[in-house]
């Protein structure tokens, strides 16, 4: 018989899914398939996720109210976030943490658009806090790029978490904590049926399609795409963002950047004439049929700290589709698709240089086709059983982890307390912005009415 393991997705799991679904739900499969005897449970925050057609792997729910019943009953624990409350079980279990995205630049820019002040300080200690938990309790750690594991290697070793014991049982320290890329989907790209030309109302037969593959959220910049667009001036290319408010994830709902982007795109007279949104979040398997029929994808985002350690997930489906795509300088694949010839990167900002990438991408037939090719070459080492061989590694290994339990145990009792005190200190002032919230709203639907009574009452004067 082999390992138990239980896999905590933090995104939601089934139809509509975003990377943090997407990759929970390939780690089981890949785990089911390549760890000899594992019963793997793969467990989400939404009820309504179905169960895999061949068994492989079981899904169920997870709350706050079974999530101790659950962890009771697996040896292996892997998550994106790991819950505090499942640390009760810490000298008995083995626990992965799936650090896919640098958090401490990710959730940076989250606290500027969402909060002020000393709210915003208490956010920022309590990402701290909980990153600190998270890398003291996990007895291995997964990263999605080289640069985040040096980043994290940096943050453990300021924990005191690289201890000469660990050092010596592993230099490298792969075992310890290694990369483990998002991987693509599995089937071969076949078109399917058509849903844009001929289909969606402004996309013509003979029309050029991009396609912004996801959101819009406050680190990427449509505002240069949708200017770059503005300077070609040309009827035949049409831009398609796909996705705008996050499965599950009301941080990153229909905020800022893509009110903006509308915004724009209103005011240049491009909405759903050159430039169309949608409002929803298509599945994961319709999201598929977009880029089989776009010509080119394009994502332009800003070059800062979050740049530099992302791994864009939105990427993968691209590389998959084999459609050449143009993005922005700064980040790890950003560097792959000038090395391998996946497509075009441009600076930060700047529409004149996009603008003559589209049209090279677009109208260059020969350099669109090498793209093409060099994209298909790819696949073989970006499929999931490929990038997750870290994962599988550690599930398949026995004994004591490299970074001995014990060790950890003082660190771990005073982060899990800090981490308790900054998440309590931030909810104070989270509860206190409600309160305001509120009271303005409450201020203003009085204002309303009693503007709307005085007009009555005008109207009724004016009647006599």
């Amino acid at each position: 018989m082999g390992p138990r393991i239980l896999i905590l997705a933090r995104g939601y799991l089934g139809s509509h899914m975003s990377a943090p679904g997407i990759r929970a739900t390939a780690q089981a499969r890949v785990l089911a398939e390549h760890v000899p005897g594992a019963q793997v449970t793969l467990a989400g925050p939404n009820e309504d996720a179905e169960q895999p057609a061949d068994g492989a792997y079981r899904v169920t729910r997870w709350s706050a109210r079974n999530l101790l019943q659950l962890a009771a009953s697996h040896d292996i624990i892997i998550s994106s976030m790991l819950p505090p409350h499942i640390a009760v079980f810490y000298p008995w279990k083995r626990y992965v943490v799936d650090l896919f995205s640098q958090y401490a630049m990710e959730w940076m820019e989250v606290g500027m658009q969402h909060y002020e002040g000393r709210h915003r300080d208490a956010w920022a200690e309590r990402t701290r806090a909980v990153l600190g938990m998270q890398l003291t309790l996990a007895d291995f750690i997964l990263t999605c790029n080289e640069r985040q594991r040096d980043s994290y290697i940096g943050m453990m070793t300021s924990l005191g978490l690289i201890s000469p014991r660990v050092y010596e049982a592993d230099p490298t320290l792969r075992r310890y904590i290694d990369s483990a890329p998002h991987g693509i989907r599995p089937e071969l790209p076949v078109p399917g049926k058509r849903v844009l030309r001929g289909v969606r109302p402004g996309f013509g037969e003979t029309d050029r399609i991009i396609l912004w593959n996801g959101g819009i959220i406050q680190w990427y910049d449509p505002a240069t795409l949708i200017e770059a667009l503005r300077l070609l001036g040309r009827d035949d290319i049409k831009l398609l963002f796909l996705g705008a408010a996050y499965p599950g994830i009301k941080e990153l709902g229909k905020g800022v950047r893509f009110q903006d982007a509308k915004a724009i795109a209103a005011r240049n007279g491009q909405l759903n004439r050159t430039i169309f949104f949608e409002e929803g979040w298509v599945s994961h398997e319709e999201a598929k049929q977009y880029v089989l029929e776009a010509d080119i994808s394009a994502c332009t985002y800003f070059d800062n700290m979050e740049t530099r350690y992302s791994h864009r997930t939105r990427f993968v489906d691209l590389i998959w589709g084999e459609l050449p795509f143009i993005c922005t300088h700064g980040d790890v694949l950003a560097e792959e698709v000038a090395q391998e010839g996946w497509g075009l990167v441009v600076p930060e900002g700047d529409a004149p240089a996009l603008a003559r990438a589209i049209e090279k991408l677009l109208d260059d037939r020969e350099f669109h086709a090498r793209c093409k090719a060099n994209l298909a070459a790819a696949r073989p080492r970006l499929q999931w059983s490929a990038t997750m061989q870290p994962l599988i590694r550690f599930c398949r290994e026995e004994g004591e982890p490299v970074s001995p339990k014990w060790e950890r145990v003082p660190g771990l009792a005073q982060r899990l307390a800090v981490y308790t005190a900054r998440r309590a200190v931030f909810n104070r002032y989270d509860a206190a912005l409600k309160r305001r919230s509120e009271r303005r709203e409450a201020a203003e639907k009085k204002e309303r009415l009693r503007q709307e009574r005085l007009a009555r009452l005008g109207a009724g004067s004016a009647a006599k």
